[in-house]
């Protein structure tokens, strides 16, 4: 009995392996996969030619492709993309960044920039400013005419990379407290000019011509809703000083 016992075992351990031909089978097959990853991995077809970049307006490409710094001739499987885009995002003005692989030898870098909120004149150059207020960029010329000028203010410190210092500290905050508040309701591409008055106020000048005189931030949050009808029908020119009571009153426009 216990001989019958051994023999079935054996008889089902000889059926549990695989027949020799299918075994020689997978053999190629793992044998063919090695020598495609081995020409994969070495061979040049899939060696990095060519990097281009995409997204970037701040900057110019060749800055961005050095700062990433992958290596042209590198086998595309083998770079470490979220190494490189880290690289890149560590750039003041750059806010996310992503490698994407084109095969066979393509690498696409594709960047999204910090987006600019006020654009500062400040001796002859024109200083780009993010939503908190640093310093993204600076040139002797303002190209992005969608992005509103922050004039008659005196700038300290404006450091690429940092957060810019004026001397009055207290109007620079109400204008950024009025540009994001108009940038939420979608009105600030219509807005040109933040211009800071000497008593302390703001002056906003929207693109179709209208001036909206704001003597303090109560002033401005009591009209929100004043102002935010005048941007967004920005249609006839208007000189408006706004009042308390809201009797605001109307001045021809120069």
């Amino acid at each position: 009995m216990r001989q019958e016992s051994n023999q079935s075992a054996k008889k089902k351990e000889k059926k549990s392996f695989l027949p020799l031909p299918i075994r020689v089978y997978f053999v190629v097959i793992l044998l063919v996969a090695s020598i495609g990853l081995y020409f994969l991995l070495k061979g040049p077809t899939f060696h990095i030619d060519h990097i281009s970049v995409s997204g970037n307006t701040l900057t110019d490409a060749e800055t961005i492709m050095k700062i990433a710094a992958v290596p042209v001739g590198e086998n595309i499987f083998q770079v470490n993309t979220a190494e490189h885009e880290k690289y890149i995002e560590d750039l003041y003005y750059i806010k996310k960044a992503n490698i994407k692989r084109v095969l066979p030898s393509n690498i696409v870098i594709v960047v999204e920039e910090k987006e600019p909120i006020f654009i500062v004149s400040d001796g002859g150059n024109y200083i780009y400013l993010d939503e908190n207020l640093v310093a993204i960029k600076e040139q002797a010329m303002a190209d992005m005419p969608s992005i509103p000028l922050l004039s008659n203010i005196k700038v300290l410190n404006a450091q690429p990379g940092q957060k810019i210092e004026v001397e009055k500290v207290a109007v620079l905050d109400m204008a950024y407290k009025i540009a994001l508040e108009l940038k939420k309701l979608g009105v600030i591409d219509n807005v040109s000019e933040f211009y800071m008055t000497e008593e302390g106020g703001m002056n906003l000048y929207t693109k179709g011509g209208s001036v909206i005189r704001i003597k303090n931030m109560k002033m401005f949050e009591d009209h929100l809703q004043f102002v935010y009808t005048m941007l967004f029908d920005d249609t006839k020119p208007m000189n408006v000083e706004l009042i308390e009571n809201g009797k605001h009153v109307y001045k021809p426009v120069n």
